[in-house]
């Protein structure tokens, strides 16, 4: 093997004779890798300098390692969230944080809880009455769509008869829904009644 002089970042040694060589190494077995030979004027990507342009290179903010630079709005924010997550996950842990915040919000949740205690229902007739109207309401909405339902069942008899008006075969289904319309006109007059 000859003496080695310059090395460069893919492992390319010059030798004294100025030849270009790629070393022996041992492979991850144990055997022997031979030494290569590089051709004049190869220069693999490794040792590719990259162009940089000198008036960027002085456009770069130098600092020290040490000092970090501002943060932006978005990572401010961002630090905000993180911060008040662990708070909440204290909170929810059962290690409350004692800060001024947290008195004044203990304060106001103790007049709350006083008021609330304070409030008494005069009689049981008011709550039967709020009862009585959400039951009420659901079924306003009940009565609605079974009305909407009546009125699309009668359109569908008045076209059969229309069919039936311009002799056309009717079919045994459609002959018994034409004999329930009197029945649907009855439940949709009692039902808008109400």
């Amino acid at each position: 093997m000859s003496s080695t002089n310059k090395s460069a970042p893919s492992g390319i040694v010059t030798t004294e004779t100025n030849e270009r060589v790629i070393p022996a190494s041992r492979r991850a077995d144990g055997t022997l890798r031979k030494e290569r030979r590089v051709r004049p004027g190869f220069v693999p990507k490794e040792d590719i300098i990259r162009y940089k342009n000198k008036f960027v290179a002085e456009r770069e903010p130098v600092s020290s390692p040490e000092v970090e630079p501002p943060k932006t709005k978005t990572q401010k924010k961002n630090a905000k969230r993180k911060a008040k997550k662990k708070e909440d996950v204290k909170v929810i842990e059962g290690e409350e944080l004692e800060t001024p915040a947290n008195e004044e919000n203990d304060q106001e949740i103790d007049q709350l809880q006083n008021k609330m205690t304070n409030i008494k229902i005069s009689s049981e007739e008011n709550l039967d009455s709020l009862d009585t109207t959400v039951i009420t309401i659901e079924q306003l909405e009940a009565t609605a769509k079974k009305i909407k339902a009546l009125e699309k069942k009668i359109r569908q008899i008045e076209r059969i008869k229309e069919k039936e008006t311009n002799g056309e075969v009717l079919l045994n289904e459609e002959k018994e829904k034409m004999s329930k319309l009197p029945q649907l006109i009855e439940e949709l007059n009692t039902l808008k009644g109400n």
